[in-house]
């Protein structure tokens, strides 16, 4: 798989803060509506993260992607669900931008990533105790395709000087992904590029 080859060359040239895995499946249901299809490519040693929030099943279907992540040796993280994450026995939890209100939030998860678009947000997700903040969106995305984009440039600029170690999210490609190596970049994380079509 291209994609995981690009991510692990990332972590690997990462230096100083490398992350427990350098490629992510962040789910969206509404772009892949089977993430368990994903598990099956996703390689050991990768991520999924579930954050469909708003799903009515979200309990059932955490119970059945943790098991099956478990059992592909991929790391199994849920959306801002401490509770339900300890329950269904992920190995983090995921907290979106929104989450990270002033004061933060603290969560003693075993690896607890974040979703950030900016300086301030890069600081509150390393005081909210965060390992990995998702930075981005770095190019143009579907899953956002009203957002702005911050560039190249600029990703590498706030990824160089974040106090956490930093995976790239939005239109990442693997092609893309040769554009981002540099300092603290360890991996990064895609929903599109996991879609069949």
């Amino acid at each position: 798989m291209k994609l995981a080859a690009a991510a692990r060359a990332l972590n690997s040239a990462n230096g100083m803060r490398h992350a427990p895995f350098s490629l992510a499946f962040l789910t969206d249901r509404r772009r892949i509506a089977h993430p368990e299809l994903v598990l099956r490519v996703l390689p050991p040693g990768a991520a999924l993260i579930y954050r469909d929030y708003d799903d009515p099943r979200r309990a059932a279907i955490s119970r059945h992607l943790a098991t099956i992540s478990k059992r592909r040796g991929v790391l199994f993280l849920l959306g801002a669900d401490a509770a339900l994450a300890e329950e269904v026995g992920a190995d983090g939890v995921h907290l979106p931008a929104r989450a990270l209100s002033s004061p933060p939030v603290r969560c003693n998860a075993r690896i607890l990533t974040a979703s950030c678009h900016n300086k301030d947000e890069l600081q509150r997700a390393a005081t909210a105790g965060a390992h990995i903040a998702f930075l981005g969106p770095v190019f143009a995305t579907a899953s956002h395709p009203d957002a702005d984009y911050m560039g190249v440039s600029a990703f590498k600029s706030l990824a160089r000087d974040a106090p956490l170690a930093v995976m790239a999210l939005g239109g990442v490609t693997p092609g893309a992904a040769r554009l981002l190596n540099g300092a603290n970049i360890a991996g990064f994380g895609a929903i599109g590029a996991f879609s069949p079509d």
